[in-house]
């Protein structure tokens, strides 16, 4: 996680230090910069832009920001950059004293809840939580969701699940995956309530009449192409295999195709667009792979392998994984959906 700390004084500077070194430990790579001209000669950055100018950079390029200082001051700087809870990043304050650690920003999805704590416990300080979910110890739609790597589809639909659920009403629940741990009391099996939370990848599948579908990325995209396929041309052929499957394309964790493809530009930049991982197999291992494939004779003579888009779908997808959409072709690709053994769980 890249971490980002700021202070203002030398008693700012020292609470900073040690925050750093905790952090790093825990796998954050934390960098410290100073806005004061009253530091002792140490070796830390000093910064010379303006506050404003520093907080936007780091909302760009930060995942977690720490204000050691007052809430005021971290709230004045942060103000003209706040866009959306599922794209800003974690912020927290403490005071120089090290006696409270504040999440200010992003508590549940850009986990600034979890940050405060773990500096608390870091400086001495004590957490201060104030997200109503948390102090009412009621389920939080939008913790479990990140929790699970599940994409939010209506944040304003969440905010009401998690109103209804604070009011004390209950809310519907279906997963079209396997769901280990308890069931929150407050979450009921079925479709007899109005407002639910639906875990699917089905592109139109609505369980309840307000219905917040919750999406994992759990979708291999299995891709056999000509040599110098564009991007566009694959793009098309992704949208086109989810619509006559009607699956959700936001539910896209990975695409798969043959060794030879590991440098066709057109596949990697379709997957630097969707930012997720590309993984090739050698002809051997795909034909490997058991099931029932569609075949193709000339595939087989250029390729080695008697199907391309149906075999690196079905094995990338893993131990458990199953092909949900067969072969799709057309504009000289040919394109095929799994989907991974995904599992679904509440904390005890």
């Amino acid at each position: 996680m890249k971490t980002a700390i700021i202070c203002f004084s030398q008693r700012g500077l020292n609470l900073a230090e040690k925050l750093k070194t905790g952090l790093n430990k825990s796998g954050h790579r934390a960098e410290i910069s100073v806005k004061s001209g009253y530091i002792k000669n140490r070796d830390v950055h000093c910064a010379t832009e303006s506050l404003n100018d520093w907080t936007a950079r780091q909302f760009r390029e930060k995942d977690a920001l720490y204000f050691i200082g007052a809430c005021g001051i971290a709230v004045r700087a942060i103000a003209p950059f706040i866009k959306s809870k599922d794209t800003d990043p974690a912020v927290i304050a403490i005071d120089e004293t090290g006696n409270f650690s504040v999440p200010l920003l992003s508590g549940h999805l850009g986990g600034a809840n979890d940050l405060a704590e773990q500096a608390a416990f870091l400086t001495g300080a004590v957490p201060v939580i104030t997200t109503a979910t948390d102090i009412h110890q009621v389920f939080a739609v939008d913790l479990f969701a990140k929790k699970n790597r599940l994409h939010i589809m209506d944040l304003g639909l969440a905010k009401e699940i998690s109103a209804s659920l604070l009011s004390g009403m209950p809310v519907g629940f279906h997963s079209d995956f396997p769901v280990s741990g308890n069931l929150p009391e407050e979450l009921v099996r079925g479709e007899d309530t109005k407002l639910g939370i639906c875990i699917s990848v089905r592109k139109n599948f609505l369980p309840f009449a307000k219905t917040l579908r919750l999406i994992p990325k759990a979708l291999v995209f299995g891709v056999g192409c000509r040599k110098g396929t564009p991007e566009k041309a694959i793009k098309q052929a992704f949208l086109q295999v989810c619509e006559t499957g009607q699956i959700e394309p936001l539910a896209l964790g990975l695409a798969a195709s043959i060794d030879l493809k590991k440098e066709e530009r057109g596949l990697l930049g379709f997957c630097r667009e969707k930012a997720i991982p590309f993984q090739t197999f050698t002809a051997k291992e795909l034909m490997q792979a058991e099931g029932a494939f569609t075949s193709s004779a000339f595939v087989s003579r250029v390729t080695g392998a008697d199907n391309v888009c149906e075999r690196s779908a079905f094995l990338a997808a893993g131990d458990g994984g199953k092909l949900i959409v067969g072969r799709q072709a057309g504009n000289g690709v040919t394109a095929a959906l799994a989907l991974k053994d995904w599992r679904i769980r509440f904390e005890s």
